[in-house]
């Protein structure tokens, strides 16, 4: 009888983490994965960039490849504080929201560049703060990893702290969501920047 209550509550263990808000094992394994894509896409964009890849504008109001990056960067530390600051908020009923459907469609949402936002003044770059693409990427991977830490091993009860954001009420998961996803969303402005017919080549052509 003992051994058949102990299974009982280890298999319930998923769903009770999902009615008391912290993350159950597909939501964890989903915010991981979307971090670890992201990091990797956005390490692979910018390795071996020239000086003058780095800088190059493609027009005066855009950004530079250094200035997306420096984006980037601050953005996780910014995203990260901010969800974590939700856990000092009131707890709530979990959201009718807070569910796998409505994360997805936020990822997709947020990386889709064809609805565009205005990022808030603590974020936007100057595009100094990282000489080179190297002095970016070890400061992104480790904020990113900073962040993972926290993805594989919270048991914070992200899914019943709320705030509005883009699409309306979002749980503290889905603003981390949001931030794994934000870096693929710059990610694939980098590569216009890089599809910019004056985009500086690797070398000279012959």
């Amino acid at each position: 009888m003992r051994t058949l209550l102990i299974t009982c509550i280890v298999a319930a263990a998923p769903i009770l983490a999902a009615e008391n808000g912290a993350m159950n094992d597909a939501e964890r394994a989903f915010l991981v994965e979307q971090m670890e894509k992201s990091k990797a896409d956005f390490l692979a964009s910018i390795s071996g960039l020239t000086d003058a890849q780095w800088k190059f504008k493609p027009s005066p109001e855009r950004w530079s490849i250094a200035e997306c990056a420096e984006h980037i960067i601050i953005s996780e530390g910014f995203l990260l504080g901010a969800a974590q600051g939700m856990l000092k908020s009131p707890p709530v009923d979990r959201p009718a929201t807070s569910n796998a459907e409505q994360d997805k469609k936020i990822a997709v949402m947020i990386a889709d560049r064809s609805h565009k936002a205005k990022a808030p003044e603590a974020i936007v770059p100057s595009g100094t703060k990282f000489a080179t693409p190297a002095d970016a990427a070890k400061e992104f991977t480790a904020r990113r990893e900073k962040s993972l830490e926290y993805a594989r091993t919270s048991n914070d009860e992200l899914r019943v702290h709320t705030t509005q954001g883009p699409i309306g009420t979002m749980d503290a998961y889905q603003l981390l969501i949001l931030m794994a996803v934000h870096t693929d969303r710059h990610t694939d402005q980098i590569k216009e920047v890089q599809a910019s017919p004056d985009y500086p080549k690797t070398t000279a052509s012959r």
